[in-house]
């Protein structure tokens, strides 16, 4: 497709992601059919996206989209474009500091009683690539603290809903069956669709979505941001792709090079070095080709721009 013509913006971007989901009737709706509560949720309240650090010794958390609902519960919600090290861990630590704040100091009456935190991580990445698949086949996990015994729920003031988008994109229309689907499906196809956007006979806020999220609704200022956000999106997605391909390469070239002399070590390192820059530099010939600015390319890189500009 020539994404010159998109009809859509990509929900994906950090500007998609965040002009989309910072629409309070939007996020009403899709919290509604991720989190399925008892009740429906009729009201929410965006909140700051920053929680600073308590003191100086101590790190502060800065969340894509942050809100309240009207019974109390706070839902953050992320956008993950990048596979990243302990990636369980930093929404473990993302979720414990919404918790923890929740102590009112001063307050001699207050006695631990917590609203639940709800945690919704949009994946752009498998969980787990090369092992076991350990999340449902709708692709979403929803993790809670249980008792690992019996299986019961221990506490419901921690959950999280895990959204692998891959899985989505190998999925059809005519496959699509849940409200769940009707999201997810269109999230992750939304750039691509040149037709109106589906399943608005069973998603009526959809109508609002297609509007949203109409190029031609954009204004020039917009347009703006959406390409910056667009360019550094597609150098992400070009980069994570390039550190996997040259992880295979490196890990065939060291498994048959176990059984050579250490002699050879010194020469393998620095062949493995030289094969790394080479690979930089066709990675970022084919960025280049693809026309996404050279600032981008270099910082994504970690190339000057003078080699970037005399590829």
């Amino acid at each position: 497709m020539d994404r010159q013509r998109a009809r859509y913006i990509n929900p994906l971007t950090d500007f998609g992601f965040k002009k989309i989901f910072g629409d309070e009737e939007i996020m009403r709706d899709f919290l509604n059919d991720i989190i399925e509560p008892e009740s429906p949720i009729m009201q929410i309240t965006f909140m700051d996206k920053e929680m600073p650090a308590e003191t100086k010794y101590e790190r502060g958390v800065i969340y894509d989209m942050r809100c309240m609902l009207e019974s109390g519960e706070e839902v953050i919600v992320e956008m993950q474009n990048r596979g990243q090290d302990y990636f369980r861990d930093r929404i473990c630590y993302y979720m414990a500091r919404a918790l923890s704040v929740q102590g009112e100091r001063g307050d001699n009456e207050w006695k631990f009683r917590l609203h639940p935190v709800y945690g919704i991580f949009f994946m752009n990445f498998r969980l787990k690539e090369n092992e076991k698949e350990e999340s449902t086949s709708t692709g979403i996990s929803h993790v809670a603290l249980a008792n690992v015994g019996t299986g019961k729920m221990f506490s419901d003031k921690l959950q999280m809903w895990l959204i692998e988008l891959p899985r989505y994109r190998r999925m059809s229309e005519a496959d699509c069956k849940t409200n769940k689907d009707y999201w997810l499906y269109t999230l992750t196809h939304m750039e691509t669709m040149i037709q109106n956007i589906p399943f608005q006979n069973q998603k009526p806020i959809f109508h609002k979505l297609e509007n949203m999220a109409d190029m031609a609704e954009l204004t020039p200022e917009e347009r703006n941001y959406y390409q910056v956000s667009l360019d550094s999106y597609r150098t992400n997605l070009a980069v994570m792709e390039h550190e996997r391909n040259v992880g295979r390469a490196e890990g065939r070239a060291e498994g048959r090079a176990e059984g050579r002399a250490e002699g050879r070590a010194e020469g393998r390192a620095e062949g493995r070095a030289e094969g790394r820059a080479e690979e930089k530099l066709s990675n970022a010939r084919s960025l280049k080709f693809n026309g996404v600015p050279t600032c981008v390319i270099a910082q994504s890189l970690g190339l000057s721009i003078d080699e970037v500009e005399a590829l």
